[in-house]
């Protein structure tokens, strides 16, 4: 399972060197990942053409209206696109949903990292690519 954190550091980093070291395995991304990182792009890409990182989010948002980052974030958002097209998407089901409610309670993780990992257990990949310590819990879940 690809988590976001894999994906940022490719797309805004540019770490290809880690594409290669996964490009052996089969990879699944949870479907929400894809919106959080296209809203994390987002973010991103507004701030660094304002080339600052002091803005409150209403005045990114404000900025991301006014077309602030547009080509930026269109680039972007295409190399998120070549990478999805490249993975097996997983969906968020009810039962995945529910498996995600007990992860929260019981290992204390936010609900899009709930949800990750309830996709995982309930699909069985027993492994994360991952550069979020919240995961490292994560075979006790499984």
């Amino acid at each position: 399972m690809i988590q976001l954190t894999v994906l940022l550091n490719v797309i805004l980093e540019g770490d290809i060197d880690l594409l290669e070291k996964l490009a052996s395995h089969i990879l699944f991304l949870p479907a929400n990942a894809l919106e959080e990182a296209s809203f994390k792009i987002i973010i991103s890409s507004v701030l660094d053409t304002l080339q600052s990182n002091t803005y409150n989010f209403y005045q990114i948002k404000r900025a991301f209206e006014q077309g602030k980052g547009e080509s930026l974030i269109a680039r972007r958002l295409s190399m998120l696109n070549s990478l999805k097209d490249k993975m097996i998407i997983r969906d968020i089901t009810d039962t995945v949903f529910d498996i995600s409610k007990e992860l929260l309670k019981r290992f204390h993780l936010f609900p899009n990292d709930a949800v990750i990992a309830a996709t995982c257990k309930h699909f069985g990949i027993p492994k994360i690519a991952t550069f979020d310590g919240d995961f490292k819990l994560s075979e006790s879940i499984f």
